[in-house]
């Protein structure tokens, strides 16, 4: 028996880009095979004679907690009434239906059609099969609703896009035999890599810090990087997931920008979308759109790369699933964020400026946890 194949990691596809694959491959699409089903003209399984339907899921998303499903189901000649949607007892009943005007180029002689798409929120157990019910004035017809072959998880890439342009970061530094210097440089948590192993031995590697630790060669902090590193003495400047946890990452920037020297390049990963994390100094989230803002041309940086990598879904807790928060794991959410970037032109000590001190910067830049052996 066909079943809404429900898994703790939500999935995500746009809606737009479906429906054109929705309306050609219609109805029981069963284990992802297209071409299986009854066809368009075909009675529905389990409905009387004279009633048929057609259906299809655009997009979805489910935990354990219930099934968000996004789509299309009508009764051809017959217009819908209310969807029903059931499950192992439970049920959950619509009559509010949205606008799909595009179904009018597969069924022009059945107007109503554009008015029979649904959006719902199901609190249905996982891996249960659910059961699609269409009500209207000649009687009822229903199916089961099973995962189209589009919806499933694709394939995890090898590596993300935020790859190849650190790779040219890592060649740049490498065929410069440059002196590279590494904003938070501690070993935090067990995603941490080591930068230096992968210079080698042709650059002069940085490690820098807030606190000290082993592989940490300079301790400070990187609002006031370019007094404590000097200006003009670096060729390459990178953070992974650092920006975040700086209180005025703007200022940063712009020292950033003194401590390259000309044709310098920096690259830097902040999250997009991540939970909190290293309280109480966890104070920013970023899109690219925002790396461009801190490394463009206003603080004298040319773009070399950047972009969002690592997709990610964010899904409301149980007692927020209600009206448009229930379609919000259907929007994009990215991980991380990364930029790549050439220093074209110094800036001035006045090109940046914050009310406070940067002694008073570096006395809350020491709460970030020191993580202690």
């Amino acid at each position: 028996m066909p079943m809404v194949k429900a898994v703790l990691r939500p999935f995500y596809r746009p809606l737009a880009d479906r429906w054109p694959t929705a309306t050609a491959r219609l109805r029981h699409l069963l284990s992802g095979t297209a071409g299986e089903g009854t066809g368009l003209g075909d009675p529905a399984p389990g409905g009387p004679a004279a009633l048929r339907m057609a259906s299809w899921i655009d997009a979805l998303w489910c935990d354990i907690h219930g099934v968000h499903v996004q789509g299309w189901a009508h009764a051809f000649e017959h217009p819908v009434r209310r969807i029903v949607f059931h499950c192992n007892g439970q049920r959950v009943e619509t009559d509010r239906f949205l606008s799909r005007p595009d179904l009018l180029n597969h069924y022009p002689e059945h107007t109503h059609v554009a008015d029979t798409g649904f959006s719902a929120y199901l609190p249905f157990p996982p891996f249960q099969p659910i059961r699609l019910e269409l009500v209207t004035d000649a009687g009822l017809v229903s199916e089961e609703l099973a995962v189209p072959g589009h919806l499933k998880a694709p394939p995890a890439e090898a590596a993300g896009p935020e790859q190849e342009p650190f790779e040219r970061f890592l060649t740049t530094m490498r065929e410069r035999r440059g002196t590279v210097l590494e904003i938070g440089a501690r070993k935090v948590g067990d995603m941490t890599q080591s930068t230096a192993a992968r210079l080698g031995p042709d650059c002069r590697f940085i490690g820098f810090d807030i606190h000290p630790a082993p592989g940490v060669d300079l301790v400070g902090d990187a609002h006031a990087l370019s007094r404590l590193a000097g200006r003009g003495s670096v060729d390459g400047i990178m953070s992974i997931a650092v920006l975040e946890h700086l209180q005025a990452p703007w200022v940063v920037a712009a020292e950033i920008n003194r401590t390259l020297r000309p044709g310098g390049l920096t690259f830097q990963v902040v999250p997009q979308t991540w939970p909190m994390h290293e309280l109480p100094n966890d104070f920013w989230r970023m899109s690219d759109e925002g790396l461009k803002v801190l490394f463009g041309p206003a603080l004298g940086f040319e773009i070399l790369a950047c972009g969002l990598a690592d997709p990610f879904t964010i899904v409301p807790g149980p007692d927020r699933r209600i009206g448009s928060w229930t379609t919000m794991p259907l929007s994009p959410g990215f991980g991380t964020a990364f930029i790549l970037a050439r220093k074209v032109a110094e800036i001035g000590d006045a090109a940046v400026v914050w009310p406070a001190a940067v002694g008073d910067l570096s006395e809350r830049s020491q709460a970030y946890p020191r993580h202690d052996a």
